[in-house]
């Protein structure tokens, strides 16, 4: 078995590689600038709008771990996953989102084309992200505001550890071939309460800022490709729309362990934000 890793500096793409190297499984991560891969990791250059490095990236491989940003549009990577099945690929564990089955997104859309090949597939479809607020979110939180268009709608925000723990399982264990496997962490919370829990373990306020829609994109149009904007506006109308108030047991069940809890993870990020 050998896995080719796509995004393999992302968020849950860096912790499959992690979680794959703690398995001892053969993999090869496949990105833009080679130079970027940890030190001891077989990189080969990748990029969905460059076909010409597509057969070095498939050499020798039978399983992948497929995923993409949100905005991309979903020919390209159609067109890679027709490529790699016809070299041989067995397994496809795609990366998507909570909620996407019955919509027409790009992500869903090369889920669908995925289906339609006969190749084992399994769908990863994680809520929001933890690490948002140690990424992306970190440095509005540091100075002591957690800003978004959310209003006091609830999440049962998942850590990028466990998600990658469940694609990695879903690429070396057959139990989860053919699944939808929905993840959430164990608990909902509001944007507000994971502001609280951040202000009581740093000692010091944190606060939450609703936003309208608006006022996001006013803020951040500037800094973001519209495409990608449109994305997190409409990701956030979900949320708006209580679309991410429900929680799963799947990665527990799919884990043999409880999910990864707001008090835990903001313990361990404790230094992003100080």
């Amino acid at each position: 078995m050998k896995v080719l890793v796509t995004t393999p500096t992302g968020k849950v793409g860096s912790e499959v590689v992690r979680a794959l190297g703690a398995k001892n499984v053969a993999r090869r991560l496949a990105l833009r600038d080679v130079s970027k891969a940890p030190a001891g990791e077989e990189a080969v250059a990748f990029d969905y709008l460059r076909p010409e490095t597509w057969d070095a990236a498939l050499e020798g491989i039978d399983r992948i771990y497929l995923a993409s940003v949100g905005d991309q549009p979903a020919d390209p990577e159609k067109a890679f996953v027709d490529l790699a099945v016809s070299k041989g690929v067995k397994r496809i564990v795609k990366l998507g989102a909570a909620g996407i089955e019955n919509t027409d997104v790009p992500l869903r859309q090369v889920e669908r084309h995925i289906e339609s090949k006969g190749v084992e597939w399994t769908f990863v479809h994680p809520t929001w992200f933890f690490q948002n607020f140690s990424t992306a979110m970190a440095g509005g939180i540091k100075a002591g505001t957690l800003a978004e268009p959310v209003g006091d709608r609830w999440t049962a925000f998942v850590d990028a550890r466990d998600i990658a723990a469940v694609a990695v399982e879903a690429l070396v264990v057959d139990a989860w071939v053919g699944q939808i496997l929905t993840l959430t962490g164990p608990d909902m919370a509001t944007r507000a309460q994971f502001a609280a829990e951040v202000s009581r373990q740093l000692g010091r306020e944190v606060r939450f800022q609703d936003l309208t829609d608006e006022q996001f994109r006013a803020a951040f149009g500037p800094y973001l490709p519209t495409s990608y904007l449109e994305l997190l506006s409409a990701l956030y109308g979900w949320v708006r729309a209580g679309a991410t108030e429900f929680v799963t047991d799947t990665v527990e069940r799919v884990l043999g362990r409880k999910p990864i809890g707001l008090e835990r993870f903001v313990a361990e990020h404790l230094e992003v934000w100080r």
